[in-house]
């Protein structure tokens, strides 16, 4: 029994301490900037990296970053009009720019199904396939009410008083009651919501910098992407807050 113990001690030194990287969490997140102001350009940032031990969010610029290429991001303005928003890679972000010709609320929506299988191990019963979404918005003004969901998993917000409601939705539909929805503040700190009975939560924001609102499903259904056997797809949708 000493000797397990022993052994299982130092397997968690050496994961923990020598090899940090596998302790980082990785995902992509987007950012968007501009003035609020009618006329004034706006810059989507789209950002691929980890948070460290400290909880500090560090950008990377690897495969995965290249990888925010066969993401599609559009714009729904104002009016509901749906438009293309094309992507150029930067120094260690992709961006994209959209200039707002009225008041109201601009939705930014992106997704990524072409990403390669996740091969836990040879059995593909532990293989996993990841289909990314990321939401987000843009206010200039009077804020407009379109919260309806605008693809298969999506998130709204609404604002009153500082404390901003949360309407999540999957295959078009309100999430069920229990639906745990993950908050990293901009410290990175996490805090974990359930949808209450009327497929809602509510949060304030206590500090300025960039919220993300996360919720994941995963679908037990197998198949075969890209010539890799799968067990399951993980569902992920980030909506990405700008607090100034």
């Amino acid at each position: 029994m000493y000797t397990i113990r022993t052994a299982l001690s130092s397997l968690l030194f050496f994961t923990v301490f020598l090899f940090p990287s596998l302790t980082k969490a990785s995902a992509y997140w987007m950012e968007i900037h501009g003035s609020g102001k009618i006329k004034e350009q706006v810059k989507i940032q789209v950002c691929y990296g980890f948070i460290d031990q400290l909880s500090e969010r560090h950008r990377t610029t690897g495969a995965e970053f290249q990888r925010i290429k066969d993401f599609n991001f559009f714009l729904f303005n104002t009016q509901g009009e749906k438009v293309k928003i094309t992507l150029q890679p930067k120094e260690d972000h992709w961006e994209g720019t959209f200039t707002p010709n009225q008041e109201g609320t601009y939705r930014i929506l992106g997704m990524n199904d072409q990403q390669p299988v996740l091969v836990r191990s040879q059995n593909p019963q532990e293989n996993v396939r990841p289909i990314d979404f990321m939401c987000g918005a843009y206010q200039v003004g009077t804020p407009s009410n379109n919260i309806a969901p605008l693809q298969f998993m999506d998130i709204s917000l609404q604002e009153k008083n500082g404390i901003y409601t949360i309407f999540p939705y999957r295959n078009m539909k309100p999430v069920e009651k229990g639906t745990l929805l993950r908050i990293f503040n901009p410290e990175n700190w996490e805090k974990n919501i359930p949808a209450d009975e009327n497929h809602q939560a509510i949060f304030k924001p206590t500090m300025p910098g960039l919220y993300v609102i996360r919720q994941d499903w995963q679908d037990n259904t197998p198949g075969t992407f890209q010539g890799t056997a799968y067990a399951k797809i993980r569902y992920r949708n980030n909506y990405c807050l700008w607090i100034n």
